[in-house]
């Protein structure tokens, strides 16, 4: 009865000892690009790798050229900032993310949703959602928005 059960035991002991073999050959050499004929140490294996990253790097600048239509355009990186703005001005920005604060030392950073005369409504995004805030502008000692 326990026969089976050595006989399962040797198996994987001996499959894994093969594959240990196995895995430290294929870790100190690699195979050739001439379709495994010859066989190269690592470093000629890290440089060809390093070349087929160029290649590869290559194609996909001409994929993207050939959609677009042309050269591959830079993207120009625009760093936002929150800028000061008059009060006047705060209609042109609804949508856009606000920090203020009040006279009474209260801050508020949130979406700008909506200004109703004097009034200014801040949506301000809390943990489980968003509270809206009607705020005076007479009451709004600074004043801040994400350009």
């Amino acid at each position: 009865m326990l026969d089976w059960l050595w006989k399962g035991v040797m198996k994987r002991f001996l499959v894994s000892i093969c594959s240990l073999f196995c895995l430290l050959g294929i870790g100190s050499k690699a195979v050739s690009a001439d379709g495994g004929k010859g066989i190269v140490d690592k470093q000629d294996a890290q440089v060809r790798t390093a070349d087929e990253k160029a290649l590869r790097q290559a194609t996909s600048d001409a994929i993207r050229r050939a959609v677009r239509g042309g050269q591959v355009a830079q993207k120009a990186v625009h760093e936002k900032t929150y800028q000061s703005i008059p009060h006047e001005q705060l209609g042109q920005y609804i949508g856009s993310w606000v920090k203020l604060e009040t006279y009474f030392g209260r801050k508020v950073e949130g979406t700008l949703k909506r200004v109703k005369g004097d009034t200014i409504y801040v949506d301000e995004h809390v943990a489980l959602g968003s509270a809206s805030y009607p705020i005076n502008k007479t009451k709004i000692s600074g004043l801040k928005v994400l350009k």
